[in-house]
């Protein structure tokens, strides 16, 4: 029984030898432990990584190393480039600035570059060409702010220009109504129909600021307001109503859009110029009995007293009311007129 459990190690250790000694003599034949440098026999340059797309300004990297088969000890490895684009360092990595490498007018196009890598191999010094390319584009402009496509006519608008890709670069940016800053953050008013902004990447070691792209902004009107009518108690009374002949007191609010309110509050105040009065007694012509000019809080109360009396306003007469020169005063101080149908300037009263 021993003399089995004997045999049967000695076969356990036989089939253990010819599957390691192999592995051990070739890698004894093949590293030479005491010299920490060493030669290619047998290798295959290869190019790796890099982004396959960048956005002009970024940087292209790869890298290029040697995939040996046998090693054995002594020489060198050396990495370098004539492609004028191209910066090697260290022997391995390889860089590609894309800033230049677009012309005016091109959005995209495919980059070849060439790196020659020289080693050294037991037979004598080797070298090969290595190729690579990628697409360079220019990026999309990203723009954050309240109304993301449209700005807002002769309105304080502030917008943020990003660069997808170039986050840590500085910023250039330029309007085509003539506002620049450097940096993302803008302010525009715009009194046109629309405005492209551009973005550049500054000048760098005296060279040209570089292009980037441009993003086009439409320009609106804000939203149009509501006119609102009190009566001397401080409520508010519809077109067609009736009111006091005795106390005929009227005061027009303008009011503007909530949400524009709320988010350019510097450039929703409004403002109501004058107020021509007419009467119509009956059936007969109406009669004018002028124009009277608004004070801040718009009320027309004195100067209507005043009017009807001069006319001998009685009750059942109707008097009609047309506001003009209804305007917005901006953040800048200037008085833009306001467009507004006719209905929302008309009105007519019953006195009673």
């Amino acid at each position: 029984m021993a003399a089995g459990s004997g045999r049967i190690k000695e076969l356990r250790y036989q089939v253990m030898l010819a599957l390691y000694l192999p592995i051990l003599l070739y890698s004894f034949s093949t590293f030479d432990l005491s010299e920490q440098s060493v030669a290619a026999e047998k290798v295959e340059p290869v190019l790796v990584g890099g982004q396959q797309t960048v956005v002009l300004g970024q940087e292209y990297n790869a890298n290029a190393y040697l995939k040996a088969a046998q090693l054995a000890k002594g020489g060198e490895i050396t990495l370098r480039t004539d492609d004028q684009k191209v910066t090697v360092q260290g022997n391995e990595n390889i860089i590609v600035p894309t800033a230049k490498l677009l012309s005016e007018g091109e959005d995209q196009k495919e980059v070849q570059y060439n790196v020659q890598m020289q080693y050294d191999q037991l037979e004598g010094q080797a070298s090969q060409t290595l190729s690579g390319s990628f697409t360079v584009r220019r990026p999309e402009l990203v723009a954050t702010s309240v109304a993301a496509t449209s700005l807002y006519r002769r309105t304080r608008n502030q917008i943020r220009i990003d660069v997808p890709g170039l986050e840590n670069r500085p910023l250039q940016l330029e309007a085509s109504s003539g506002a620049q800053v450097d940096g993302r953050q803008l302010t525009l008013s715009p009194s046109s129909n629309n405005v492209t902004v551009q973005a550049y990447l500054p000048q760098q070691d005296g060279g040209e600021r570089v292009f980037l792209g441009e993003k086009q902004f439409a320009v609106i009107d804000p939203p149009r307001p509501q006119v609102q009518v009190l009566n001397t108690q401080g409520e508010q009374i519809s077109n067609g109503e009736s009111i006091s002949r005795r106390r005929p007191g009227l005061q027009f609010q303008v009011e503007a859009d909530a949400e524009f309110a709320k988010t350019y509050p510097q450039d929703a105040n409004y403002s109501i110029r004058s107020a021509r009065v007419s009467i119509r007694k009956g059936l007969q012509a109406t009669q004018e009995i002028g124009t009277f000019e608004l004070g801040q809080d718009a009320n027309l109360t004195r100067a209507l007293i005043n009017g009807l009396n001069q006319v001998n306003a009685q009750p059942k007469d109707r008097i009609i009311i047309q506001l003009q020169g209804v305007v917005r005063i901006n953040h800048a101080g200037q008085a833009i007129p306001v467009d507004l149908n006719d209905s929302s300037l008309s009105y007519s009263f019953i006195l009673a």
